[in-house]
């Protein structure tokens, strides 16, 4: 379970890299391991566009949690690696993935549509 100092971390470095982007509104949604996972992402994506964060492992078991993002990134190492971004991959990779942060925030993100459905 992830502690609200936490969960502060990982909302600040969401925002960050909305603001590193100059894409607004920045995101002010409500973190969790679904939000977390889809950030994962994100990084993982923008991993693959930049080395920026070529040095950040893959999360165990494929998903990241909210603990994961702050001990692998950490918002003094996340803002020192920021700068090394590329500002076009950073923007694409939200654009792509904005609305899986918002749904995940509301907690319908990353669940599964049952079968009969």
């Amino acid at each position: 379970m992830a502690t609200e100092s936490e969960k502060a971390e990982v909302k600040e470095m969401i925002q960050s890299f909305y603001q590193f982007a100059n894409i607004l509104p920045v995101w002010d949604g409500e973190v969790n391991d679904d939000v977390a996972a889809v950030f994962g992402t994100m990084i993982a994506e923008t991993r693959t566009c930049s080395d920026a964060f070529g040095w950040v492992p893959k999360p165990a078991g494929g998903r990241a949690t909210v603990s994961w993002v702050v001990r692998q990134l950490g918002r003094g190492v996340f803002n020192a690696f920021r700068a090394r971004l590329s500002f076009t991959c950073a923007r694409a990779v939200i654009y792509k993935w904005r609305t899986a942060l918002e749904l995940a925030s509301m907690g319908v993100a990353m669940k599964k549509v049952p079968k009969w459905a």
